[in-house]
Parts: C-alpha cells; structure tokens; sequence
C-alpha cells in the first residue's frame, strides 16, 4: 500500500499521473491515517531534497501533519515545496495554521509568495491563517505572502473565487487581480477575473467593498449588497447593475448557468468546468443566445442538452471532444 502511494504521489508531482490514477490518490489519501500520511509524504521528500522550489500553501497540510516543533515544520515546509500540488487532494483542503518563526534561516525560507493553482476541471476550498474561507473555480490560480495576517492581508487572484473574509477592522483584506482591486473588512462577494475573458466581475453578497481600477482613471467605487460591478478591460470602464448573486455563485453550487451566452462561451465555460479539450468544426458558430443551467457531473449530458438548442453531432477520441457544427 505505502509504495503503491509513493509511486502515485511521484507521479503526481512530475505530472505524469494519468486521470484514473489521480482517482486512485484521492481515494487512497483518505484512508490513510495521519501517521501514515505524514511517512508516506516523508519518503517522497526525501527523493527531491535538493530539488526545493517555492513552497505552496503550506498550512494546508502542515496542520493535517500535526506540525508542532521547528525542526519537524521546516522538513515539512522543504517538502511541500516540492510537492505543492497535492493540495489539489481534497482532503488537505480547507486546513488552517498558524506559523510561530523562530530563526532567521526559517524566516528567509519562507519569505516568499505561496501559490495554489487549480486545473480546469477541479475546484478547491481553502482557509486563509485569518480565518477567510475562499472557494477556487477551476482553472484558477491564488496566491499570497508566507506571512499573510501578521501585517497585512493580500492576496492575488487570477480566475475566479468566492470568499467569506474574516473581520479585522485593523487589517483590510485586499484582493488584487490584473485589472481591480478590492478593498474589504469583512464581507462575501465573488470575483471573476479571468484572462481570456474581456471583462472583470466583483459581485458583492454581504458586506462593503471598496473596489478600483489599475489604470486610475476612475474613482472607486463603494459597492453595497447584491450589486455587481463590471470591468471592461477593452475600454477601461466601470458599469454596475443590481443581481441576487444566485448566478454569479453558482458554479459554489456545482451549477452551471448561462444567460442569454454565445455557443463560443458556452464551449469555453465547458472546457474550464470538465478539463477537456473540444474542438469544433464544419459550419460558422450558431449565432443564437442560449439561456439554461446545467448541474451534470458528466460533461457527455451536457452536451446532449445543448444538442437540443444547437445542430452539431460530436465525438470523443483520446480524450479530446470534437464538435461538428451543421
């Protein structure tokens, strides 16, 4: 057993674990117990100890390994720098830790940007050390420094998240993406800000934010509940309408929602959602705007679905999609 997790967490790190092993990782890693876990991560490290890279959301799983001692966080922190990417396992998820430095080596080891990236396909929770729950759509990425909540909060978005920030009037938490940045105490709202999309979104649930644009040629805006405000990156302008933020959150829900969309975004929310590739073929794109939602685990039933609105035959070959327009 503990080998057959070995191999599969190597794999997994040099990113050449087929999808059906990646399964068998998943469901493998919630078997283990903590002690298990903790040797079965121990003998993958001691592979790539002289491969450190920039460690990776480490409180997700240093907790999970009941990291207590100076000696003991650091081998792990050495670790997870090699392995960042087995935050992907829901399991470590959502885990939270409190870091106590205690030597200018640590201090300068740590002192750096910590990254989770989500694949298409995936989604992911995660708990900031402040306490703010943040919930990652696929093909997102998040990042923030080692000593986040210490000083300042800031984070750094690109895609698309939701998140519940944690109040402390004397530490604004900050979300900063290529285009806007959000200012807030203590509030929900989520953020689309993805950049193959022409358009930024910060759909505001609870709370206050206080939302600005990079190229400071408009002044910020305070938004107030269910009030989304829109970004256009083409012609660097703000626009905002009133919304329940029913639609905006709810790929939260597993849901997924179009309104009034071309069959190009539709295909491209797709590839985002399921993690495949489609490509399309034969005639121009539909020109009709579909409205509808979707809640399939499979992306075969959305399809199907959509064959009823749009004319198109497709098929699936080494794991590709290809759609055939007629």
């Amino acid at each position: 057993m503990e080998k057959h997790i070995n191999n599969l967490l190597n794999k997994f790190i040099n990113e050449n674990i087929t999808p059906d092993e990646r399964k068998v990782l998943k469901n493998s890693v919630t078997e283990l117990s903590d002690e298990e876990l903790k040797q079965a991560m121990s003998d993958v490290w001691e592979q790539y100890e002289t491969k450190a890279t920039s460690p990776v959301a480490f409180e997700q799983i240093a907790r999970k390994l009941s990291i207590k001692s100076q000696s003991s966080m650091r081998h792990t922190l050495l670790f997870i720098a090699k392995v960042a990417a087995v935050i992907a396992i829901p399991l470590l998820i959502g885990i939270q830790i409190h870091l106590y430095i205690t030597n200018d080596k640590l201090n300068k080891f740590i002192d750096q940007q910590l990254a989770i990236q989500v694949e298409s396909g995936e989604k992911a929770a995660i708990t900031l050390p402040d306490g703010t729950k943040v919930y990652l759509n696929a093909a997102t990425s998040l990042s923030y420094p080692s000593d986040f909540g210490l000083y300042q909060r800031d984070i750094y978005l690109t895609g698309e998240a939701y998140l519940e920030v944690a109040k402390d009037a004397e530490k604004p938490f900050h979300v900063h993406t290529d285009d806007v940045e959000i200012e807030v105490l203590g509030t929900k709202f989520n953020v689309n800000s993805y950049p193959d999309q022409d358009e930024v979104e910060t759909t505001l649930i609870e709370g206050a934010v206080k939302l600005t644009t990079k190229n400071n040629s408009q002044h910020p805006i305070i938004m107030k509940p269910s009030q989304k405000v829109i970004y256009s990156k083409k012609n660097h302008q703000l626009s905002s309408r009133q919304t329940t933020g029913h639609f905006e959150t709810a790929w939260t829900r597993g849901e997924l929602v179009f309104r009034s969309a071309k069959f190009s975004d539709i295909i491209e929310k797709l590839k985002k959602r399921y993690g495949v590739e489609i490509q399309i073929t034969g005639d121009k794109y539909n020109t009709d705007l579909f409205t509808g939602s979707f809640k399939e685990e499979y992306i075969h039933g959305v399809l199907r679905l959509l064959q009823m609105h749009y004319q198109f035959t497709y098929t699936e070959k080494n794991g590709k999609i290809l759609i055939r327009m007629k």
